[in-house]
Parts: structure tokens; C-alpha cells; sequence
């Protein structure tokens, strides 16, 4: 294995966690477990030398109130999109690529994880949402699937998310979740940039 192998199967299983636990946060009511796992694996990095705006994101999410409730209600108004014309549309990419739910988009990233042999525990959501989309690449990089993560950022979660990020921070949510957006948006393009210095 050369050094440059190394670095990224130790990248792959540093990010994996994150991928997981923020997957969930796209996926779920915000619950202590999920907040802290967040938390202590930003403060993971609190020493290390990242791009400035992951560097901010990570300490957004370390430092943010986290009240319960609160985090609830913002969730249910963001990320589920209650309220039809009025709240940010859900995160499904179907939604921002295809202006609709269920659209070809969501049969591509089926193919794509049909491809890979992955599996989801998929529950009353449709596999394009965000939090099946960032499962399924900590799948990719627990495998050391690179390609095949470069592939799926690029294409597919990498190229829709920011979208949604955009429309919920207008909504000015509060500070863990502006955080929790930024990080994943941060950690996806410094993913994504990792893989393709590594192919140059």
C-alpha cells in the first residue's frame, strides 16, 4: 500500500462516522446521542490544521445551544418541509434536481446503490433524501470504494445538497444546524477534492 493509499483509507474511516451520524440528522428528530456523537467528532479536529470554513463549521457545531425542543421544531420545519409553498422543500434530490418527488433522479441513485450491493434500511422515506444519501457513502468509504465515492459526490449528493443548504439558511435556523450544514457541505468538497488530487 503506498503512502498515498494509506492517507486515503485513513481519511475514508475518519469520515465514515461523520457521514453516519450527520445522516441521521438529516434523517431524524435531533436526539442527545446524535447531537454529542456530532459534537465530539468535530472536537476530534478542534487541533488540527483544516480549511478555514470546516475549521468554522466544526466549531459552530461543538459550541452550539442545543435545547431538544427547539432542535426538534426546527427540524420538522426545515427538513421535512411542513408547510408546502411556505417551508424549504425537504431535502430529496428528486426535489432539487427533478422539481419533484420520485422523479428519474431517484431511480439513478437506486442503480447506484444496486450497483454497489448496498442495501439501506430504507423507512418511510424515499432513498434520494439526504440521510440515506450520506449512509450510503459511509458504506462507500468504510469499503474503500473511492471511485465509487468520487463518483456519488460529484453526481449526486455533492451536486444537489448545497442547493438546500442555500434555501434552509435563508430560513436562518439556529447555530447548530447552520453548523451541521456547513460541515457537510465542507467535508463533502474536501472528500471529493482529496479523491481527485489522488487520481492526478
Amino acid at each position: 500500500m503506498t503512502d498515498t493509499d494509506a492517507e486515503l483509507t485513513e481519511i475514508g474511516s475518519l469520515l465514515a462516522p461523520a457521514y453516519r451520524v450527520l445522516g441521521q440528522l438529516y434523517l431524524e428528530p435531533p436526539e442527545e446521542r446524535t447531537v454529542t456523537a456530532i459534537q465530539q467528532w468535530c472536537e476530534l479536529f478542534a487541533d488540527e490544521s483544516l480549511p478555514p470554513e470546516l475549521e468554522e463549521a466544526a466549531e459552530t457545531v461543538s459550541t452550539a445551544e442545543t435545547d431538544p425542543d427547539h432542535l426538534r421544531s426546527v427540524f420538522t420545519r426545515l427538513l421535512q418541509g411542513v408547510s408546502y409553498g411556505e417551508s424549504t422543500p425537504p431535502p430529496y434530490e428528486s426535489m432539487y434536481v427533478d422539481e419533484m418527488l420520485n422523479g428519474p433522479s431517484t431511480t439513478e441513485v437506486e442503480a447506484f446503490y444496486f450497483e454497489m450491493g448496498v442495501d439501506l434500511a430504507v423507512e418511510d422515506e424515499l432513498i434520494d433524501h439526504a440521510g440515506y444519501e450520506l449512509s450510503f457513502l459511509a458504506e462507500l468509504c468504510e469499503r474503500g470504494a473511492r471511485d465509487a465515492q468520487l463518483g456519488f459526490i460529484r453526481t449526486h449528493i455533492g451536486a444537489w445538497l448545497p442547493e438546500f443548504h442555500e434555501a434552509a439558511l435563508d430560513e436562518e435556523p439556529p447555530a447548530f444546524y447552520r453548523g451541521v450544514f456547513t460541515l457537510t457541505e465542507s467535508l463533502l468538497e474536501l472528500h471529493a477534492e482529496t479523491l481527485e488530487e489522488s487520481n492526478e
